[in-house]
């Protein structure tokens, strides 16, 4: 009995791979640890194929690595600016270092980014023509402790860190810092 389900359901993903569909069931994290290793470490996502995007990235990991060692920020590198927007938009990734214009065709739906719609994009620092960005759902708090010890230690990066503006909203725990209000609780 065991060999006829097991010949059916094999059947049926033959069938779905023949009419060019993928199959529903799909395992991206086979060990299930990655969200236990993002919870315990802050990944600062930069990427490969811009320079100062992954200067600007790496810059921000060491300054959050040695100013809040309880992050455990560390450097992520995607291949491009495209693979940094799907890793934020599927909720991959928390925070990730963009330019300004990639931040906003991503906010927009814009190329490279109009097959991924509805991503909550918001800004919790700018540094003139990079900008680092979060979903909405990322802590308050954090947000708020990354936007005051980026702007503290603005010599150790390769621009100051400043209020984000533009199309993308900031983070309410950005906003609320470059504000100049209390530290919000979570």
């Amino acid at each position: 009995m065991k060999r006829r389900n097991l010949l059916k359901f094999g059947a049926s993903v033959a069938a779905f791979v023949l009419a060019g569909q993928k199959p529903a069931v799909a395992d991206l994290e086979p060990d299930g640890l990655w969200p236990i290793y993002r919870r315990y470490r802050l990944l600062i996502v930069g990427q490969r194929d811009d320079e100062i995007a992954s200067a600007f990235a790496g810059a921000v990991a060491d300054v959050l690595a040695r100013s809040l060692p309880t992050s455990r920020a560390q450097l992520a590198r995607a291949v491009d600016t495209r693979r940094v927007g799907v890793l934020i938009g599927t909720k991959q990734q928390d925070v990730a270092i963009m330019t300004a214009e990639s931040a906003e065709a991503l906010f927009l739906a814009k190329p490279p980014f109009d097959d991924i719609r509805n991503v909550p994009l918001r800004l919790i620092a700018s540094f003139g023509t990079h900008v680092l960005v979060c979903r909405p759902d990322f802590l308050t708090g954090h947000a708020y402790l990354l936007a005051q010890t980026l702007a503290a230690h603005k010599d150790a990066l390769p621009a100051p860190a400043g209020a984000p503006d533009g199309i993308v909203p900031a983070h309410q725990g950005s906003y609320a810092f470059f504000a100049g209000q209390e530290l919000p609780i979570d």
